[in-house]
């Protein structure tokens, strides 16, 4: 036997709210339904029966009103009562909203400029050397030391000394500015000596002193042959000095 929707649901112990998000249909419209102010659409009966666990014919399409209930009053609109706006006017439903102005954002506080690059320090120093300058005059012109200068002041300066490389400013040099680089009065001496045979003499940083004779060298390492005919081969970092040595004296290795 059919019954009222609103006595299934309360069988059911489930609120209206509950009923509707279950069946997925408004709560005013399962309201309706109960109160009997509308026939159950039978597009929703299926939805009603699945929420509730009964058959569809188990669910009157209209609903006696519940004892003591009386029908629904449509709630007002919120507009209602308010007098109607003159032909032509719009009537807001709120006031506008003021916007309030938003404050000055204040200003960027300016980066403080980046310090000279390393290579850029060693580059000046490279160029002064090559120019026959010495850091104390550049650091006497420019006002500061070398190691204070941001980016832009270094690189400027390395224009400045690079126009002067090409302007044929550098000093006449003897010895090699580069210590990868070999001078021409290194290349004449080792020459000499390797086409000579000539014995010399050398002293390494950790105080080592061997002899032998040149039979090679290059930008950063010299070749030697002892007197017991091992090779040896030097690196140029490595030498405080080498001289022509006596014939047949080879110090400690």
């Amino acid at each position: 036997m059919a019954e009222n929707l609103w006595a299934l649901r309360e069988q059911k112990k489930l609120s209206v709210a509950t009923l509707a998000s279950r069946a997925g249909l408004p709560i005013g419209l399962i309201m309706e339904y109960e109160s009997g102010q509308r026939s159950i659409d039978p597009r929703h009966l299926a939805r009603l029966g699945r929420a509730l666990y009964v058959e569809e014919s188990e669910i009157k399409l209209h609903s006696d009103p519940r004892p003591g209930w009386g029908a629904l009053e449509r709630q007002p609109r919120r507009d209602e009562g308010r007098p109607p706006a003159p032909p032509g006017v719009f009537q807001a439903t709120k006031p506008p909203r003021e916007k309030s102005p938003r404050p000055p954002r204040p200003a960027p506080v300016p980066r403080p400029p980046a310090p000279a690059r390393p290579s850029q320090i060693t580059h000046l120093q490279d160029l002064l050397l090559r120019l026959g300058r010495s850091q104390e005059e550049i650091e006497a012109e420019v006002g500061k030391p070398l190691a204070e200068l941001d980016r832009q002041a270094a690189s400027q300066l390395l224009v400045k000394l690079q126009t002067e490389m090409k302007e044929g400013k550098t000093a006449e040099r003897h010895r090699a500015y580069l210590p990868e680089a070999v001078d021409q009065f290194e290349l004449n001496y080792l020459t000499a000596a390797q086409q000579a045979g000539d014995l010399l003499g050398f002293v390494l940083f950790d105080n080592t002193h061997l002899t032998g004779r040149v039979i090679g060298f290059g930008p950063y390492s010299i070749t030697v042959q002892r007197e017991d005919g091992s090779e040896t081969t030097l690196n140029k970092l490595a030498l405080v000095s080498y001289t022509k040595a006596a014939a047949g004296k080879e110090g400690p290795a």
